[in-house]
């Protein structure tokens, strides 16, 4: 089917955003072509996006200045969470179990995509811990991100910061039949007394 080129376009934008395959892009375009009203809460929004920078201290997202949670003084300043993105940032703070503070590393290292400890934000990190107790490694269970939080964990070392890494262990409902061999084998370590 031929679309109309300026619906061509808008389903390419959204189908280049992550998590939207072409055919939710086709379905949200033709949402926005026939609700106008929805076009331009989306337009409002975008532009009021605009405003939002990293946090020059933590990287989490702010109006200009300090984010939210870098001004709040309840936070528990001997705690430093390092995570990989804002998306983890927020992940964590839906869970409503940290108290603490946030350092976001935009990224992990991986060699084979040129990404150095140079091209994260590692040295804001290393400038900040006075006054840290503790540091959690709160990076992703993936390759680069195991290899983030071992490079990380000697770096810390070496500065005398206690380090932990976020325990590893099965999903809620889940079944132990379909869980792979790493994650029980590191349940089994990470297990703790009832």
């Amino acid at each position: 089917m031929r679309y109309p080129e300026p619906l061509l376009k808008l389903i390419r934008a959204l189908s280049g955003l992550p998590g939207l395959g072409p055919k939710t892009a086709q379905k949200l375009a033709l949402h926005l072509v026939f609700h106008p009203e929805a076009r331009e809460g989306l337009k409002e929004a975008l532009k009021e996006a605009e405003a939002l920078s990293p946090c020059p201290v933590c990287g989490n997202l702010s109006l200009g200045g300090l984010c939210a949670i870098c001004q709040d003084e309840s936070r528990d300043r001997r705690l430093l969470c390092v995570v990989e993105s804002v998306q983890d940032l927020y992940a964590l703070e839906r869970s409503g179990e940290y108290s603490g503070l946030y350092h976001v590393l935009g990224g992990t290292l991986n060699p084979l995509e040129g990404v150095g400890p140079k091209e994260l934000n590692l040295e804001a990190l290393f400038a900040r811990l006075e006054g840290v107790e503790e540091v959690i490694l709160a990076t992703g269970m993936t390759v680069e991100g195991e290899a983030t939080a071992l490079y990380l964990a000697e770096e810390l070392k070496k500065r005398g910061v206690r380090t932990s890494r976020l325990a590893y262990g099965l999903p809620m409902g889940g079944s132990l039949e379909y869980v792979d061999e790493v994650t029980l084998s590191r349940a089994l370590e990470g297990r703790r007394p009832v």
